[in-house]
């Protein structure tokens, strides 16, 4: 493999890191927001604003360079940028069950106004975090 590949897909994991934390972040503020306040004009603002983030990554990845059949391969060719992202789908995976496992534990103190929807919200923002922060933990130099 050549040096040039191996630095477009270093590049391509950091920019996965970020993308992946910040949209994590963005998915447990929409649902936590949801909880805490019941209008939906606010709902709405949040939603634009969550819609205006999506587009504002497309555009971010489009202008990165990064071709879109780099997005749907499912390993990198290096194998120490494979590994990494194996082991992060594992973490990824353990912080969901360990968020089903705590979501089950205190089902009781939940309140009954949290939608379906806001939940599924929020195991992505876990899921999509514990990715982003597997993938920053295991490249730092």
């Amino acid at each position: 493999m050549k040096q040039q590949e191996i630095k477009t897909e270093e590049k391509f994991m950091s920019q996965n890191i970020w993308i992946s934390l910040s949209a994590g972040i963005v998915c447990l503020l929409l649902s936590v927001y949801s909880l805490i306040k019941h209008d939906i004009e606010g709902l709405l603002i949040v939603g634009m604003s969550v819609l205006f983030y999506m587009i504002i990554v497309i555009i971010y990845v489009i202008k990165g360079g990064f071709p879109l059949k780099m997005y749907f391969q499912y390993a990198y060719k290096d194998e120490f940028l494979n590994t990494i992202d194996t082991n992060a789908y594992k973490h990824t995976s353990i912080a969901f069950g360990v968020c089903l496992l705590g979501i089950f534990y205190k089902s009781d103190e939940i309140p009954t106004e949290f939608s379906h929807a806001a939940m599924a919200v929020f195991y992505i923002g876990v899921m999509l975090l514990g990715y982003g922060a597997s993938l920053l933990w295991q490249s730092r130099d």
